[in-house]
């Protein structure tokens, strides 16, 4: 039974506190992470933010306000792009309550002054008041273009303010982009386990026909997986098929190898390791049928590196398949082993026979029981049949088609 997939807002407390309070909360967040980012890049630019110039202006007569006003206006005049006297003409009208006039000068000083976090602040405390979420983007971009080496910081607001679903569209209209930091921000959200907030944004990235790439999709089935959400990561991986794909999930996703490999979990799964390479090669000249074939050049070590997860219920079941084998040698020969799932831990169910080692095309098979209990989720693994250190290696390849899974009748009791 598959669960239905993540809501379209927010499911934790950020989420629900954001639809109550709106666009207030995420210009709060807004100003909280974009001072955090102020105070670990350690440039100078917080008084912008701080609020200490309006202070000082309000201790001033009013014809000291008018003296201040006139300086500024006079040094703007002098130089169109002094965004210091752009920032103080916009403290002076925050004095005199001339809110319009105030943000607009504060996002004008914002357009001079890309670089300068607290100002940036001010600029998108503004925007996400207006609910200028594509703004509020284009401002964010511009930062992570211009420092780097802070990114982290302005993707933590990108990711607060995006549990907003119209925020959430401008955060995948960006990406849309492909900006030079759109991994790093998949990277970001799955190092923060914000499988949801992902979800989210490539939902919104489909949505508007923009490519989605798999280790973007990745991120979020990984990070489902790591919260015990394996219904919402299955869901994830589902949503991401096409409708070719989808007629072939079945107990084993594509065991006829018709489709790229993604390393999704739930479809086949390769580790890249040293020595080891595959692809998918044609069955033979006269057919266009694929097969999958894992290549050994000096492999050291054991082999566990083909997987896929299964969603099988309990009942007695029969696994086949056909292999082939090419100058292969190795100190172990290899297996197909079932695991069960329980709770991230891996308790074995069964493993096939050795794998035979012919140079034509052979069927194998094994029949195993799932049992009722802590086994929802499952692990089919090619491993090899004995620890190998990595002073031992293996050669040669194996070619895998047809791989299946029935349903057997259980047996009388």
């Amino acid at each position: 039974m598959v669960a239905d997939p993540p809501p379209g807002v927010g499911s934790g407390a950020l989420g629900k506190v954001t639809i109550v309070l709106g666009a207030a909360f995420l210009a709060a967040v807004s100003y909280m992470t974009l001072e955090s980012a102020v105070s670990s890049s350690g440039v100078d630019d917080k008084t912008a933010m701080s609020g200490m110039g309006v202070s000082s202006l309000r201790r001033l007569s009013s014809g000291e306000l008018s003296e201040e006003e006139l300086l500024a206006r006079r040094a703007f005049a002098r130089d169109p792009l002094d965004a210091e006297a752009v920032i103080d003409l916009s403290h002076i009208a925050d004095v005199e309550g001339r809110t319009e006039a105030s943000e607009r000068l504060k996002l004008a000083a914002g357009e001079m002054m890309p670089r300068a976090t607290g100002v940036q602040a001010e600029a998108l405390m503004i925007l996400l008041r207006r609910r200028d979420f594509d703004r509020v983007m284009s401002r964010l971009d511009g930062l992570i273009r211009a420092r780097p080496s802070e990114a982290r910081n302005f993707f933590g607001l990108a990711s607060e303010i995006a549990v907003e679903p119209d925020a959430s569209k401008a955060v995948a209209r960006m990406l849309a982009t492909n900006p030079p930091w759109r991994e790093q921000f998949f990277g970001a959200l799955a190092a923060g386990n914000e499988p949801g907030t992902a979800s989210h944004i490539i939902d919104d990235l489909r949505a508007m026909g923009a490519s989605v790439e798999s280790g973007e999709i990745r991120s979020v089935i990984d990070g489902y997986i790591r919260a015990g959400d394996v219904d919402r990561s299955y869901a994830a991986w589902l949503s991401s098929l096409s409708e070719d794909e989808l007629r072939d999930v079945k107990r084993v996703y594509d065991g006829g190898f018709s489709h790229p490999i993604r390393n999704l979990r739930f479809d086949w799964t390769l580790v890249p390791a040293d020595g080891f390479t595959y692809r998918l090669f044609p069955r033979n000249t006269a057919s266009m049928d694929q097969t999958l074939q894992l290549d050994f050049v000096d492999f050291g070590g054991t082999f566990s590196n083909l997987s896929q997860i299964l969603r099988l219920e309990p009942g007695r079941y029969r696994l086949s398949g056909e292999v082939r084998f090419e100058d292969f040698a190795s100190p172990a020969g290899v297996a197909f082993h079932i695991y069960c799932r329980d709770g991230g831990q891996m308790r074995q169910l069964e493993e096939t026979s050795s794998l035979p080692q012919s140079n034509q095309w052979i069927g194998f098979e094994k029949i195993f029981n799932i049992p009722k209990a802590k086994c929802a989720t499952q692990l089919l693994q090619m491993e090899s049949r004995a620890s190998l250190d990595k002073e031992q290696l293996t050669h040669g390849m194996i070619a895998l088609d047809v791989l299946n899974i029935d349903k057997m009748p259980d047996l009388v009791q």
